[in-house]
């Protein structure tokens, strides 16, 4: 499909997403101000990191990307930043089944909080909105009394392109997704 805007719009456009990442990563640095703790220089990387990015990292990751921010970070400085700013609420992680934690900031920066499904099969990891096991939540709390936390966990299962391939090897006509319009 051909981009239709004005001359000059992406562009435009792309300067606007690179401001408003780079606003993000201000903003936290800010908040830690704020709160009287230190700016130093993994925090800062940290930030930057995951302001430029939609992407759930883990530690490594982050780590191979701060580099280049800050050449020469050692993975354990890495590690205290982001737990540091995990304590202060700045950045958020998921456990995803079996492998390590990944990052990336709170919704406190962000303005909007999400939750996380995994594909068991590929591994993608996607957001999904938070407010998707509210009823599941207040029925846990009504009938016996467990409050729900989801957003330290990913929920697992398959995802569209992997159930496709799946019901395609299998026998029989598949069912259309839920959200299908058939």
């Amino acid at each position: 499909m051909q981009d239709r805007r004005p001359a000059g719009a992406a562009g435009a456009a792309e300067r606007d997403a690179v401001a408003g990442r780079q606003d993000l990563a201000a903003a936290g640095i800010a908040e830690l101000r704020a709160l009287g703790e230190r700016v130093t220089p993994a925090r800062r990387a940290v930030l930057r990191v995951l302001a430029e990015t939609s992407e759930h990292l883990s530690v490594d990751d982050v780590l191979a990307r701060a580099d280049a921010i800050v050449p020469g970070l050692h993975r354990t400085t890495v590690y205290r930043a982001v737990e540091t700013l995990g304590d202060l609420g700045l950045v958020t992680h998921v456990h995803p089944d079996h492998g390590p934690a990944v990052y990336h900031l709170a919704s406190s920066l962000t303005g909007s909080g999400h939750l996380h499904v995994r594909c068991r099969r590929c591994g993608e990891i996607r957001d999904i909105p938070a407010d998707l096991l509210d009823d599941v939540a207040a029925r846990l709390a009504r009938q016996i009394g467990f409050r729900l936390q989801p957003d330290h966990a990913a929920l697992t299962g398959l995802c569209r392109t992997c159930a496709d391939a799946a019901d395609s090897t299998q026998a029989g006509p598949a069912e259309p997704p839920v959200d299908d319009p058939r």
